[in-house]
């Protein structure tokens, strides 16, 4: 493996960039190439520079640029997966939650409270389900150790409780709401920014946005720039 020589200036500029793509594109050999720098690329080039290989990681566009800038900034635990009793994946979303809030992304990260309004048309056995609900998605917290200081337990609280947390309930009928808790992403596109494999020289090129991708040759990679 041939590692990229380093010459020690960190300042981004035209003149940086052209160096790293002709790195890239030159006759350094790369361990990986990762094409595409959405979460799943971004995430991708920085577990294989954790590993010490070498990385060139391109994308025709920018970074988060499609579906990645486009989410529901939700990091949902699971629950969505249990109503189809996918139990593997239900855990597996909680387990990934847990490490978003706690250890890779906690500036990036925030409880948001899920109200379901209980009025006079909510029968006892719909508002018992509804807090089964997110009583099994509680589980799913307590499975993946994620502690209840982040994501509190579900309960039902008063009518006063569920207007201070959402005022734009319609209170005719009002009768009070299940709580429950999950996790939001503050900003998608900064979470696949750092989760990129920016500042892992020597052993990895910089993230080059804008350089499309033409086609893999054998035990080499060929690559042409895009227009600019």
């Amino acid at each position: 493996m041939n590692t990229p020589p380093t010459t020690g200036d960190s300042r981004l500029n035209a003149a940086r960039r052209e160096r790293d793509l002709e790195l890239a594109t030159g006759e350094q050999i790369a361990d990986v190439l990762v094409v595409g720098l959405g979460v799943t690329g971004a995430g991708v080039a920085l577990d294989a520079v954790s590993r010490g290989l070498s990385v060139v990681a391109v994308d025709a566009h920018d970074l988060a640029f499609g579906t990645s800038r486009w989410s529901s900034k939700l990091a949902h635990g699971g629950l969505l997966y249990l109503a189809s009793l996918q139990l593997g994946i239900a855990h597996e979303s909680a387990v990934e939650r847990g490490i978003l809030m706690t250890r890779t992304a906690p500036h990036l990260t925030r409880p948001i409270p899920w109200l379901i309004p209980l009025t006079r048309s909510t029968s006892h056995t719909a508002a018992f389900l509804d807090l089964a609900a997110f009583a099994a998605g509680d589980l799913l917290r307590r499975a993946a150790h994620t502690p209840s200081s982040l994501l509190p337990p579900p309960r039902r609280i008063s009518r006063t409780a569920a207007l201070a947390i959402a005022p734009g309930l319609k209170q005719d009928g009002l009768r009070g709401a299940v709580l429950g808790w999950d996790c939001q992403l503050e900003d998608d596109a900064r979470l696949v920014v750092r989760g990129g494999p920016h500042g892992r020289r020597p052993r990895c090129a910089d993230p080059h946005s804008h350089p499309r991708a033409s086609g893999v040759r054998r035990r080499r990679t060929g690559a042409r720039r895009a227009h600019r």
